[in-house]
Parts: structure tokens; C-alpha cells; sequence
């Protein structure tokens, strides 16, 4: 299993795994912010915004993304170069690939420069906080999502 850039002939993958998750209007925005980063717009570029999936055997087994930290993110953050893990989705849990996606783009986000990485999960999602728990991040806080919400935000300073 390898995890790669993400390119356009990845996106019907991806979309089928983002249905998996998300049915809302999170859901709706993700398909958007893939086909902005897709197209390369400058919204994306000025985000620092990247997608990466995971592969094996030419199958998409999971996608991941990554950007500047957003405003409403700050509160959360205590070093001057923080970034968000902005979505983790895989076809199947337990295999390891959430894992990989998470610790390849730590990998990345400490060579760009990077130091810190927040990320915020809702309690739509909360049967995956265990896994966030049990890996290096710590929790930090609860907040509310821009699209109201409720969830806990963890934190890795590197």
C-alpha cells in the first residue's frame, strides 16, 4: 500500500468513498474543494490545500487532505505555522490505511515547513475518536464546525 498525490482520474473513487461518510452539506463542500484542487484553482493553492490517497493494487482505499489552518481553527493552535487535517475517509477501518494516510501527511507537513497539525472531528463521526485518541495527537477542545457542529479538535505540535 502506497499513498500518492491525488489526480483527476482519482476523483470518481473518491467521491464513492466521501459517500461512505458524509451525505450533507460538509459533503457537498468536499466534492467541491476536490474539483477546485483538481482544476488547481487559486483558492486551493492559496490554502496550501492538498489531497493524497492511499493504493493498493490500483484500488483507492482511502483519501486524506490537508490545508493551512483556517481562522476559525486558531484558537486551537500554539505555534505560528499550524496546519488542519482537513478530511480522513477510508473504504474499510481496521486495515491500517487511516494510519498510513495520517502519518505520511505528518511526514509531508513537517518538510513544507509545518509545526503544528490540528484537525476537528464532530460527533456525527465520533466512532472514530478512539483511533484519534489512541494515536499521538492529544485532545485539546470542543468546538462547533462552521456548519454548527458539535465535536472535539486534537492537536500535534512537532
Amino acid at each position: 500500500m502506497k499513498v500518492r498525490p491525488l489526480v483527476a482520474e482519482d476523483k470518481d473513487s473518491v467521491e464513492k468513498i466521501f459517500d461512505l461518510y458524509w451525505d450533507d452539506s460538509f459533503r457537498e463542500n468536499l466534492s467541491q474543494k476536490l474539483t477546485a484542487f483538481i482544476t488547481n484553482s487559486e483558492e486551493v493553492k492559496a490554502q496550501d490545500f492538498n489531497f493524497v490517497v492511499a493504493e493498493e493494487n490500483d484500488e483507492i482505499l482511502g483519501v486524506a487532505a490537508y490545508r493551512k489552518c483556517p481562522e476559525h481553527m486558531v484558537q486551537f493552535t500554539q505555534t505560528d505555522m499550524p496546519a488542519e487535517f482537513y478530511v480522513a475517509a477510508v473504504k474499510e477501518r481496521r486495515k491500517g490505511v487511516g494510519a498510513l494516510l495520517r502519518d505520511e501527511r505528518i511526514k509531508t507537513l513537517k518538510q513544507k515547513g509545518y509545526t503544528e497539525v490540528i484537525f476537528f472531528s464532530g460527533e456525527t463521526h465520533k466512532d472514530s475518536w478512539g483511533f484519534h485518541d489512541a494515536s499521538s495527537f492529544e485532545r485539546v477542545g470542543k468546538m462547533s464546525a462552521p456548519n454548527g457542529e458539535v465535536g472535539y479538535v486534537w492537536q500535534l505540535i512537532f
